[in-house]
């Protein structure tokens, strides 16, 4: 954002803040930045995650996962990158931990400047035919391409939920995401963790949960079992149950 943009957000966050009765954070991350930055009394504020879509808690036929993979041209084995190509998101860091195995790369996202200086490392290290971009996908395709995926990589640098972590657990998909901001919240203890700033330290995770399928299977399940509490009717609960305290 623009330094004006800033400026006026900050304005109208920390106005809305001061005349709300309560506020609700996606995460005690977020929780922890209001308190900070708009100085707002923790009493005020309750914390209720966020959900993801519907599409990635379905059951999908292997008729369709394979006509997804079909279409897409995706390899037997792969990992998983979602979010948009932005410099926050981290994906070089990702490609560098690549570099030097043979472990192909399926990333999803709307690329932005930082895009350019992706490219530059994947072309210097010849690494094409390694990592692979998708554009035009559905959210019924995305849910597909989740659940395809041996590994979901997500070393984001901060976050205000993580919600591409939660659509991962929802389809039993294990998780190697940062140690950093609200992250370790969205991927419970099953979730792998990362310093996202060390290449070296993505790619010794990666490589232990590629080569170690009952791992992987062993970390899915329990991952599944986790991200139930992000369930629609969880989070419509500790919603009405805000409502009602505010009404009482």
């Amino acid at each position: 954002y623009s330094f004006f943009d800033r400026k006026i957000h900050f304005w109208k966050f920390g106005k809305a803040a001061e005349q709300a009765d309560l506020i609700i954070a996606i995460s005690e991350q977020t929780k922890r930045d209001i308190i900070k930055f708009l100085k707002v009394p923790e009493s005020k504020i309750r914390v209720i995650y966020q959900g993801c879509h519907q599409s990635f808690k379905e059951i999908q036929s292997p008729e369709f996962l394979n006509s997804i993979r079909e279409k897409f041209n995706l390899p037997e084995k792969f990992i998983l990158n979602v979010g948009t190509i932005e410099e926050r998101k981290n994906l070089l860091n990702i490609v560098k931990s690549v570099n030097g195995t043979e472990i192909p790369l399926v990333i999803i996202g709307k690329k932005t400047k930082y895009f350019n200086k992706v490219e530059r490392f994947i072309k210097k290290n010849k690494l094409q035919n390694q990592i692979q971009f998708l554009e035009n996908v559905s959210m019924e395709e995305l849910a597909a391409i989740y659940k395809l995926a041996d590994l979901f990589v997500y070393p984001s640098l901060f976050e205000g939920f993580g919600i591409p972590v939660i659509e991962s657990l929802f389809s039993k998909t294990p998780v190697i995401t940062s140690n950093l901001s609200c992250l370790p919240e969205a991927g419970g203890e099953n979730s792998m963790y990362v310093n996202p700033y060390q290449f070296e330290d993505i790619k010794s995770k990666i490589l232990f949960l590629w080569n170690n399928e009952s791992e992987r299977n062993r970390r899915a399940e329990k991952g599944l079992e986790f991200v139930q509490k992000f369930n629609d009717e969880n989070i419509a609960e500790n919603l009405m149950r805000v409502y009602r305290e505010l009404v009482q």
